[in-house]
């Protein structure tokens, strides 16, 4: 088994898995810190692929998302891949089974070489299957302190500032702009996860970011979380709570399948939204924004 961790939870996965060059966005996550919780990651039998693929299918969908549909199996969870004849990385049989509370994973996918009737030729398959351990994770963080942010994350003078938006919001460009203005560091462009360990909100990179490439193992504690909006002119105001759970509702990541985990995840947010300051920056991509939001949150 190798040892990877992430917002001071603990990945654990099989050497078959591991190895495989779709997992290389793990490596960079190999650095032991203190876990409160342990993930581990299997590598099923091929011969039981169809099997579980069946046994999952009977069950109802609980959600679908990215490539692959969610079916609630009572004492499990599955997630099955969407096959796509037009795509054939996501051409490949597979199956993530998971335990209720996320901590035990098991995949299921294809280890010899296999023949793709629209090619017309032999392939290996491979594992990709970033998308399918990142959701299982994720939520298994809500379940544990913690939450998934479709955010981008700075470290700026020891503290952290959370930048959030819908795609295309300008999340990466406002972080680019404080590294290059401010002297921050860049955590992650995307998906960091917060965590309140003992009274104080963390911020983590993760190992699945999905833009810019962007992810390093840091933490820092956070000082802001900032709703972007581009507008003509830069502008900035503090959020009510009301107003700010209404921003995390839109950008936490949240496993809308899981009673469970939803229960748990919705007062962790609220606690979010009471404890750290939230702004709104109406903001031109300049380094005029980036002066007037750290003034702003430093005299906070």
């Amino acid at each position: 088994m190798h040892e990877y961790y992430f917002a001071n939870y603990r990945l654990l996965v099989d050497d078959a898995i591991n190895n495989d060059e779709y997992m290389d966005y793990l490596a960079g996550f190999s650095q032991v810190m203190p876990a409160t919780h342990t993930f581990t990651l299997h590598l099923g039998d091929e011969a039981l692929l169809e099997t579980k693929i069946a046994e999952a299918t009977a069950h109802p969908i609980a959600c679908s998302i990215d490539n692959f549909h969610i079916h609630d199996m009572q004492d499990s969870w599955a997630f099955v891949s969407l096959r796509d004849e037009e795509d054939i990385k996501y051409h490949i049989k597979r199956v993530l089974i998971c335990s209720r509370d996320y901590s035990e994973m098991t995949l299921y996918i294809p280890r010899h070489r296999f023949y793709h009737e629209r090619v017309k030729r032999w392939m290996s398959p491979c594992f990709p299957v970033s998308s399918t351990i990142r959701a299982a994770c994720e939520a298994g963080m809500t379940m544990r302190d913690g939450m998934p942010l479709h955010a981008a994350l700075v470290e700026k003078d020891g503290y952290g500032v959370v930048f959030l938006g819908p795609s295309g919001m300008g999340k990466s460009t406002q972080a680019k702009l404080w590294v290059e203005h401010q002297g921050a560091d860049f955590i992650i462009g995307d998906r960091p996860g917060l965590r309140r360990i003992d009274g104080q909100w963390v911020g983590y990179g993760m190992p699945w970011d999905g833009k810019d490439g962007i992810r390093q193992q840091k933490q820092v504690p956070i000082r802001a979380l900032i709703s972007l909006e581009q507008a003509p002119e830069n502008s900035i105001r503090r959020l009510t709570k009301q107003e700010a759970m209404i921003v995390l509702l839109n950008q936490v990541m949240m496993p809308m399948w899981d009673d469970a985990a939803m229960a748990l995840l919705t007062p962790l947010m609220g606690q979010l939204a009471t404890e750290i300051p939230f702004y709104h920056l109406k903001n031109l991509p300049n380094k005029e924004a980036t002066e007037l939001t750290c003034k702003t949150i430093c005299e906070t």
